[in-house]
């Protein structure tokens, strides 16, 4: 029993030894001149100016018209009233 139990030992260490030494090699993505000319131009490029509420809002469906126009007069109506004045 004692011979089993020893060369069992011997195989798992082996195999833990095999295993330790042996990873598995990552590479590390290299970049190439057009990918980082890109990214440089995009940090260079103006950022985009916000549309014009005007323009978005003639996009939108009816529902959705009234919905923006309800909120909007019940925040202009909460700057005038009370304490709460900006």
């Amino acid at each position: 029993m004692s011979i089993v139990a020893e060369l069992v030992k011997s195989v798992v260490d082996g195999v833990m030894r095999e295993v330790k030494t042996k990873r598995a090699r990552r590479r590390k993505k290299t970049t190439t001149a057009g990918s980082t000319l890109k990214k440089i131009e995009e940090l260079l490029r103006p950022a985009k100016k916000q549309t014009s509420r005007r323009k978005t809002a003639g996009t939108r469906s009816a529902a959705q018209r009234k919905r923006v126009t309800t909120r909007t007069k019940k925040h202009k109506k909460s700057l005038r009233v009370g304490k709460a004045r900006r």
